[in-house]
């Protein structure tokens, strides 16, 4: 039936998959409703439509125990807010004195050390000089001390602060994190920076006494100087 009617129906060049829609047209009419085949005057079937009622229902709402469930709804405002503005702070009369802001002020200041040295230990500790960990070690254990066998502070930690070009517990702390991404305490961070300033003027006193490995560190340390300087002036011309 099919080969018979792809050759009275459809060309020869079309393929059989095509055969259903196109048989479909040619075999069936639609007389009032009622689809009737063409050959044999059969009544195959009839359309039939009805009318969508718009009927409202009342879905149930989860309940828990006695109490019904209310599901909140929010909708779009389209009118715009007014900018929020911080509100200025009360002035005080004139001879008073404002005792929270003294109060403030009081306590030790805190502490910040200047590291002159920092490029060359960056230069020493990249290059792998041992002594470098000679003095870090021996400021971890005289300073902070060994509990159970075990030294108070990381050397890791103590090394990474003999790096830094000011040396004070809130740049430790920020710099340097625990496990985990935790910032220490202030006591540890005190500790630490106890223990590279120690460190430091070992450093100091043994670059003073070794003048050849002072002067090849300052060679370094001038020529990243001045290869960053090229740089930056490369990069402002390209700006």
């Amino acid at each position: 039936m099919t080969t018979l009617a792809r050759n009275k129906v459809l060309p020869a060049a079309t393929p059989a998959t095509d055969i259903r829609s196109t048989l479909a047209k040619h075999r069936t009419t639609t007389v009032d409703r009622f689809v009737v085949d063409k050959t044999t005057g059969e009544m195959l079937g009839c359309y039939t439509t009805h009318d969508l009622a718009t009927t409202i229902y009342d879905y149930e709402q989860p309940q828990i125990g006695k109490t019904q469930a209310v599901h909140p709804s929010y909708e779009l405002d389209p009118a715009p807010r007014p900018n929020i503005t911080e509100a200025e702070a009360e002035c005080l009369p004139d001879g008073v004195a404002d005792l929270d802001a003294q109060r403030s002020e009081r306590g030790p200041k805190p502490k910040v050390t200047p590291n002159q040295y920092a490029s060359h230990l960056k230069v020493a500790h990249a290059e792998r000089h041992r002594w470098i960990d000679d003095y870090v070690h021996g400021a971890c254990m005289t300073v902070a001390g060994v509990n159970n066998g075990k030294m108070n502070v990381s050397p890791s930690h103590v090394t990474l602060a003999c790096m830094l070009d000011e040396i004070s517990t809130e740049i430790v702390k920020k710099v340097i994190r625990l496990e985990g991404l935790r910032t220490m305490s202030d006591q540890q961070a005190r500790r630490i920076c106890q223990c590279a300033r120690f460190a430091i003027d070992g450093m100091e006193f043994y670059l003073e006494r070794n003048p050849i490995v002072r002067q090849q560190l300052q060679f370094e340390v001038d020529f990243a100087k001045s290869y960053r300087q090229d740089n930056t002036r490369q990069l402002q011309g390209l700006a």
